[in-house]
C-alpha cells in the first residue's frame, strides 16, 4: 500500500520497500523521517508547487554561509561543509524543477 504524506520540500508517496527513513530509522511502530533522508529518497516527488519552499531553504542555508568573514570562522568546520553540501543539493533539485516544467511531479534526484 502506498501512502502519500505532503510534506514541506517534497511530497512522500511512501512504499516501505524503498525507504530510506524505514531502512534508517530505528523502529518505533512506524517509519519516522530523519533530517534530510527525503531528498535523497527514491519515494519522495517534487514539483513547482516546491519550488517556493526549496527557495527559500536554499536562501537560508546561504545567509549563514555569507556571515562576514570573522562570525563564519568561528561556525564549525563541519557545519560550513553540511551547509554548503545541503545548498549545492538544493541547487540541484531547483534546477530539475526548473528545467524540466513538463515533468510536474516527476522524481527529482
Amino acid at each position: 500500500m502506498i501512502y502519500r504524506h505532503p510534506q514541506v520540500l517534497n511530497d512522500c508517496f511512501y512504499q516501505a520497500a524503498t525507504a530510506i527513513c524505514r531502512k534508517r530509522a530505528k523502529t518505533l511502530g512506524r517509519p519516522v523521517p530523519l533530517h534530510n533522508m527525503c531528498l535523497h529518497c527514491p519515494n519522495a516527488r517534487r514539483s513547482a508547487v516546491h519550488l517556493p519552499r526549496l527557495t527559500t531553504a536554499r536562501v537560508q542555508a546561504l545567509s549563514v554561509l555569507d556571515l562576514p568573514k570573522k562570525e563564519r570562522e568561528a561556525l564549525p568546520r563541519l557545519q560550513v561543509i553540511a551547509l554548503t553540501d545541503y545548498a549545492t543539493e538544493l541547487d540541484e533539485l531547483i534546477q530539475s524543477i526548473t528545467t524540466d516544467g513538463s515533468k510536474e511531479g516527476a522524481r527529482s534526484t
